[in-house]
C-alpha cells in the first residue's frame, strides 16, 4: 500500500512536471546563465499555422521575433533564448490560424539574473565606465563623460544601456520591429489552400504574382475575374512560405505572404 502511494504521488508529480501551458497562455522559465525557457502547447492540432516567439524590453512595445518555429503543428514545444539582454525581459507569442486569423498573447516577463537598467543610475562615480555591445567595447568613458553620453542615448536615442555592473554598461541598439499581418484579400482558408478574395473583381483588373522565398517567381496570374478564387496547392510546388504581389490596374496594392503546410 505504501509503494503504491509513493507511485501514485511520483506519477502525478511527473505529469505536473512535464504539463506545458496551452496557448494562449505559455510558460517562460530562468535557465541561468542567461537562458530563458519559451514553452506552450498546441491545442489546435494542425489548424496552428504558423507561430513565432518575440521579445521586448518593454511590456507593450519593441517586440522583435526571436524564433519561428519550422513545425507549428506540434502538440507540445518550446525554445531557449540564449541572447537576451541583461535585465527584465518580456516574451510573447504570435501565432495564426486557419483564415487567416493571427493573434498575440499577453506579455510575460522575467528577470535575466543580470542588473536592471535602473542600476544605470547608481553606477560608481569615481571610476572609468566601459560601455560595450554585443561585440566590441564601445568606448571607456570618465564619470563626467559617462554622465553625457547616457543622458544623450535617454533623451536622443531609442538605444538601451544595461548595467553589466557598477563600471560596466551594455549598449542596446535599436531596431525597429516589423510585424506580420496577414492578407484581407489572400488567405489560407479551413481545408488548407490559398484563396484569393476580391470582391469587386468583376469591376476592377488586377494582377497577382506568386514567389518563392529566394525571390524567384512562381507565377502570375494575369487578370483576375473571380471574386473568390481557389487555387490548388499543385501550383505552389512545395509546402511553407511564399510571397506575392497584388496590383489593381497596375497599380501595387500589396505585398504579403502566405504559408502553406505540408499535406500534399
Amino acid at each position: 500500500m505504501f509503494k503504491l502511494v509513493i507511485t501514485i504521488i511520483l506519477a502525478t508529480f511527473i505529469l505536473q512536471a512535464g504539463a506545458q501551458n496551452a496557448l494562449p497562455d505559455f510558460s517562460v522559465d530562468n535557465l541561468g546563465k542567461n537562458r530563458t525557457r519559451i514553452f506552450w502547447a498546441n491545442p489546435f492540432g494542425d489548424g496552428l499555422i504558423q507561430l513565432n516567439v518575440q521579445a521586448s524590453y518593454d511590456s507593450v512595445r519593441y517586440f522583435r521575433t526571436i524564433f519561428s518555429s519550422p513545425s507549428p503543428q506540434l502538440p507540445e514545444n518550446g525554445y531557449v533564448d540564449s541572447k537576451g539582454v541583461p535585465g527584465v525581459m518580456y516574451y510573447r507569442i504570435f501565432y495564426v490560424l486557419p483564415g487567416g486569423a493571427y493573434y498575440f498573447t499577453k506579455s510575460k516577463t522575467i528577470n535575466t539574473g543580470f542588473a536592471s537598467a535602473t542600476d544605470i543610475q547608481n553606477m560608481d562615480p569615481n571610476a572609468v565606465i566601459t560601455v560595450r555591445d554585443d561585440n566590441t567595447i564601445v568606448a571607456h568613458l570618465q564619470p563626467e563623460e559617462f554622465k553625457k553620453f547616457r543622458d544623450s542615448i535617454v533623451s536622443k536615442t531609442k538605444d538601451s544601456l544595461f548595467a553589466i555592473n557598477s563600471t560596466e554598461v551594455l549598449l542596446k541598439y535599436y531596431k525597429p520591429v516589423y510585424y506580420y499581418q496577414s492578407s484581407q484579400y489572400v488567405v489560407i482558408n479551413p481545408e488548407g489552400f490559398a484563396e484569393i478574395k476580391l470582391p469587386d473583381a468583376k469591376t476592377k483588373k488586377y494582377k497577382i504574382i506568386f514567389f518563392d522565398t529566394d525571390g524567384s517567381r512562381l507565377f502570375i496570374i494575369n487578370k483576375i475575374s473571380d471574386t473568390d478564387l481557389v487555387m490548388d496547392k499543385t501550383n505552389f510546388l512545395h509546402a511553407g512560405w511564399f510571397f506575392f504581389e497584388l496590383y489593381e490596374n497596375d497599380k501595387l496594392i500589396e505585398k504579403n505572404k502566405i504559408f502553406l503546410q505540408n499535406d500534399f
